[in-house]
């Protein structure tokens, strides 16, 4: 069976607690004195976790990392569900909410995003297999551990998953400059907002697909916000309809 090493104290005691994969083995640097180390050994050992404490170089050499914090989790790769299966777990569409991304590739970026999602409500993130970052290490890293709170599907083509989305009753939001100021969007439940790149924005046959554009009005000062940042912005607007 395949495996990844994961790393820093929020992800590890996240993928630990949450139970949704199996966690093969717990690594703590023999020198990390931060007493929420207690906690997660005594949540692998409460897992029947092994637990071995070693040389923090050696935490280097298994992540490529040197801001592991000491600890490294050893697990399967994070669950991944399609598009009809994640359907399928819908219970109420009006408290539905989910996001799109066409072409993040950024990590760092996605991870935020993945993040802002779990915080804000926002249940599944889409991700197209090509022009994606996808759920490196790194990313679960950047995430903080939200992996485990929010469903991730892989699908071929984005705007082929938005008709689909739109055939099950889907109101399509797409973020883009020049589109109707957030404030006066009247969100549709259930929804489906997708994050454009901060270079590029939405891809035009995405765009058309589109039921609303909307953007974040700005006072000046830089050309755009951050994606991962835009995205949490629209979450949070999003979030006051569940």
């Amino acid at each position: 069976m395949s495996a990844e090493f994961l790393y820093g104290m929020n992800t590890a005691g996240e993928v630990l607690s949450a139970g949704r994969r199996r966690v093969f083995r717990l690594y703590i640097s023999r020198k990390e004195k931060d007493p929420r180390v207690q906690g997660l050994v005594g949540l692998a050992r409460k897992a029947g976790v092994p637990v071995d404490f070693c040389d923090p170089r050696t935490l280097e050499k298994m992540t490529g990392a040197v801001n592991h914090q000491g600890v490294v989790v050893e697990t399967e790769p994070p669950g991944r569900l399609d598009l009809e299966g994640a359907l399928a777990l819908v219970k109420d569409p009006k408290r539905t909410i989910w996001a799109g991304l066409d072409g993040i590739t950024d990590p760092m970026n996605l991870g935020a995003i993945i993040r802002s999602a779990a915080c804000l409500g926002v249940s599944v993130i889409v991700l197209p297999e090509r022009r994606s970052a996808g759920l490196t290490p790194t990313v679960q890293k950047a995430a903080s551990g939200a992996v485990e709170k929010v469903d991730v599907v892989e699908v071929v083509n984005l705007n082929r998953t938005i008709l689909r989305l739109k055939e099950k009753g889907f109101w399509i939001y797409g973020m883009d400059m020049g589109g109707k100021p957030l404030p006066q969007a009247d969100f549709a439940l259930p929804a489906f907002v997708v994050i454009g790149s901060e270079g590029d924005g939405l891809h035009e046959k995405t765009r058309e697909h589109c039921d609303e554009i909307v953007s974040i009005p700005q006072k000046g000062g830089v050309a755009s916000l951050n994606a991962s940042n835009a995205a949490a912005v629209v979450f949070y607007e999003l979030s006051k309809k569940i």
